[in-house]
């Protein structure tokens, strides 16, 4: 559960609690300050918080995001020959964006739940292959939410890769965008302890663990 947008919602019914007695009006509240379109047609407000966050976030990944990849030094363009000489039968993309390795990096399958440009429009939790792959990538994708809610991503990461396979990660810090739109995204703070703990408890091997770019993780798994 986003804890921010669960907050502002206590508070905005706290000042006003007709609101929840008016669903129309409840609704334009919502969109003056979280800036996104909401029906409500239930104030319960565990609901009410998961429908906001998810219209935050895909409003902010389909219409204001923009990728950044040549300014990483490891999880940019590099990745692109560090996959390809793995030689890899497939590769998924998971939070793939725009796609841009596409075309790219060999066999590879981009899935992003909020990005036409995807091969697949999914949520990274409802994407169930008949097939393990070689590589997956997770670049800024599992970066939003609890922490219950980062593990499993990261679990399900582990599951669609083959035993052998290698995962690559590039992992936001807790650091907010800048852009006003993301103000209400919840980011996941990511440290190397818990790329750690999290790494052993699903039995991967952690071969690479760095910063990148200054301000974000970069670090690479092995399947065992």
């Amino acid at each position: 559960m986003n804890i921010k947008i669960l907050y502002k919602l206590q508070e905005l019914l706290k000042s006003s609690p007709q609101l929840i007695d008016d669903n129309n009006a409840f609704s334009k509240a919502i969109k003056v300050t979280f800036g996104v379109d909401v029906i409500v047609n239930s104030t319960d407000i565990t609901t009410l918080t998961n429908t906001i966050d998810e219209a935050v976030l895909e409003n902010y990944f389909s219409k204001v995001w923009q990728p950044k990849t040549k300014k990483y030094k490891y999880s940019g363009l590099a990745i692109v020959d560090e996959i390809n000489n793995l030689n890899p039968n497939n590769v998924l993309d998971l939070g793939c964006g725009y796609n841009e390795f596409k075309g790219k990096i060999n066999n590879l399958i981009g899935v992003d739940a909020y990005n036409d440009r995807a091969d697949i429009n999914c949520h990274i939790l409802d994407y169930n292959p008949t097939t393990k792959f070689d590589a997956v990538i997770c670049l800024g994708s599992i970066n939003f939410g609890t922490v219950d809610k980062i593990y499993n991503e990261l679990k399900k990461a582990v599951s669609l890769t083959k035993p052998g396979g290698f995962l690559f990660f590039r992992a936001n810090p807790g650091r907010q965008h800048d852009a006003p739109e993301s103000q209400w995204i919840d980011f996941f703070d990511w440290n190397p302890s818990f790329i750690l703990n999290a790494s052993n408890q699903l039995n991967c091997e952690v071969v690479a663990l760095t910063e990148d770019g200054g301000n974000r993780l970069y670090f690479v798994l092995k399947a065992k």
